[in-house]
């Protein structure tokens, strides 16, 4: 077995909560444990896979490209979100442009290819187990099938056709050709993703015992095929064929990844081991809120997930860096601004457009004695995600104010971060420009107006790195429904497709559709996973992040803000749309539908091809 597997057995025990492995592995000095040993040991042998689980990409709470202080996720990378930091490299001066970085979510072939040895490796040498009874390894076996298949759908959908290597690599300096795998077509990948999905999924268990609950079942393996077929018939559909194929699939192939994906979607949902959590049904905006905070991870939406455990020294920092301003804890925090685009994106509960309505009948500013007014009616999902301006946290609410306005319609605006000098007299009295959670373009603060409530945790009183311990939803049953309704459509089956959707929005508590098209699917997945991870790979998937921002891309994409006004004269807010954010200009290039490969990885390997669009 690979010696790094060995020294590292114990380092991910606590991710998954194997309780006997840990106990046991206490008893052990690491550097002394031998490949003769692990094998002759199944606990040890499940502390490797243990290991092998904590190797695969999750994208997660703790994923960000390059340095975490520049706030740039998937969510900051779509449209969803700015990131507020003002002095991230990529947006700190908004008269210039950001043009997507070829290196954008890169992961090194050579960091994911030391993870897909390690489960060949695992793979060769779990036949040779005496310890093991031949259902446990066909189990084990299963599950490093499906971890492999995760690092490969990690690589396909950054890099396209990427080598498949599905057995050990043996190390020959005289030789070093035969290390020197060429790619893959991009659509042997997915077909190789998915054939490792389907056998994993007949082997894996339905359900597991509580001490292994957080490991692979069947259900896990399915939903990445339905995940990563739907992808493949997306790219099929929308995507143009390149380099022969290593990237880009041809059209040909679109109907069947959406079948295979259609088929998995449908395998889950009529298994009815999980259900929409619906737990509080009478309070719709609570009840998605609930979902996704700490400690609920369990409650049978979620079909595979991420745990934490700050006592073990894996918790994450979710909270710290995203809390709103004045809940921070002394620094850091404010990290992901919605904007006013996903904002407006949540429809009105009777189903109506999701434009706010800032004026009157007569074009007149409306007043509002609360900013938290001007929401009402809208989708209960965008109180249950988004901290608007007036929303409660903790014991207060949330402050997000412009500035104010005094008589003749003068206005003074925040000039400074909530905690510098945003004074102003009036008439002998002195008024704070700012709320206490933003509305200034300088410092830390929100620029949009917004924060992410999705997974914040207000009962955290521990404000420091790595105390928050909610758990990462990988894959949860909304997903599915929405994978389904999405290749059902695109299959044809559009009365499939609406009563997918339709149970979401049922779900969620707004008006049911009497009609769809993919727009409106596509639409929900919006809503109902924002800030999960997934819209930045979608809108490359469905080849849309090229277009200019008014057909729905990410060119000429800032992310507009909503700027509350206070008018001290009545005591009344009104509200402006705010276009002149001080965050760049984006442009997102074709090209960057796929990731420049490493130039070291390049110089490794001669038989390696670069992605269109870049050099070697």
């Amino acid at each position: 077995m690979n010696a790094s597997i060995i020294k590292s057995i114990g380092y991910g025990a606590l991710l998954l909560s194997f309780g006997a492995c840990s106990d046991y592995l206490e008893k052990e000095s690491f550097n002394i444990i031998t490949p003769e040993q692990v094998w002759e040991d199944p606990k040890l042998i499940n502390a490797v896979m243990v290991n092998l689980y904590d190797g695969m990409v999750l994208e997660e709470f703790n994923y960000w490209f390059k340095d975490a202080w520049r706030l740039q996720n998937p969510s900051s990378m779509s449209d969803e979100a700015q990131a507020s930091f003002q002095k991230t490299p990529c947006w700190d001066n908004g008269n210039a442009t950001y043009t997507y970085e070829d290196d954008l979510f890169e992961q090194k072939f050579s960091d994911r290819y030391k993870n897909i040895r390690n489960c060949n490796d695992f793979i060769s040498q779990l036949n040779e187990a005496t310890s093991l009874s031949e259902d446990e390894k066909k189990l084990l076996l299963a599950e490093c099938r499906f971890i492999r298949a995760m690092h490969y759908f990690t690589l396909v959908k950054r890099y396209g056709g990427v080598p498949i290597i599905s057995e050990p690599q043996m190390y020959d300096p005289n030789n070093l050709e035969t290390l020197m795998v060429p790619r893959n077509k991009e659509v042997e990948v997915y077909d190789f993703i998915i054939k490792e999905c389907q056998a994993a999924a007949v082997d894996l268990p339905e359900t597991r015992d509580n001490d292994a609950k957080y490991r692979a079942n069947k259900y896990v393996a399915l939903a990445l095929c339905s995940r990563a077929a739907l992808y493949g018939g997306s790219i099929a559909r929308y995507g143009e064929v390149q380099l022969d194929g290593l990237v880009g699939i041809p059209s040909s192939e679109a109907d069947r990844f959406f079948q295979v994906s259609y088929d998995a979607s449908k395998t889950i949902i009529e298994s009815n081991r999980y259900a929409l959590y619906n737990n509080k049904p009478d309070d719709k905006a609570q009840n998605f809120c609930d979902m996704f905070l700490k400690g609920n991870g369990d409650n049978g939406e979620y079909i595979f997930q991420k745990q934490y455990n700050v006592a073990g020294g894996k918790g994450h920092d979710w909270d710290k860096r995203n809390a709103p301003f004045s809940y921070r804890g002394g620094g850091w925090g404010c990290g992901i601004a919605p904007t006013l685009e996903m904002v407006e994106a949540y429809e009105y509960i009777d189903g109506s457009e999701g434009s706010l309505v800032l004026e009157d009948e007569n074009g007149q500013p409306r007043r509002f004695d609360d900013p938290y007014e001007l929401f009402s009616g809208k989708d209960p999902r965008l109180y249950a995600s988004i901290y608007l301006p007036g929303s409660p946290c903790q014991s207060t609410k949330v402050e997000w104010v412009r500035g104010i306005i005094a008589s003749d319609n003068e206005r003074y605006q925040a000039a400074a971060q909530p905690d510098g000098n945003n004074s102003v007299v009036i008439n002998g009295v002195t008024y704070n420009t700012s709320g206490k959670d933003g509305g200034a373009d300088a410092g830390d603060a929100s620029k949009t107006g917004f924060y992410q409530k999705k997974f914040f945790d207000e009962t955290l009183t521990d404000m420091n790195m790595g105390k928050s311990e909610t758990p990462w939803p990988v894959f949860r049953l909304g997903e599915i429904y929405l994978n389904l309704a999405e290749a059902a459509m695109e299959l044809n089956k559009s009365s499939e497709a609406l009563d997918a959707v339709n149970k979401i929005r049922e779900r969620a508590g707004i008006v049911l559709l009497s009609t769809i098209d993919m727009e409106k699917i596509r639409h929900e997945r919006r809503v109902e996973l924002a800030f999960e991870g997934h819209r930045y790979w979608d809108m490359k998937r469905w080849r849309i992040a090229h277009l200019d921002v008014a057909q729905g891309g990410l060119n000429g994409f800032r992310g507009t803000a909503l700027y509350p006004w206070f008018d001290i004269r009545d005591n009344k807010y009104i509200f402006e749309r705010g276009y002149n954010s001080p965050k760049q200009v984006r442009i997102f290039l074709e090209k960057n539908y796929y990731t420049k490969i490493n130039q070291d990885d390049m110089n490794s390997n001669p038989n390696l091809v670069q992605n269109p669009g870049y050099t070697n």
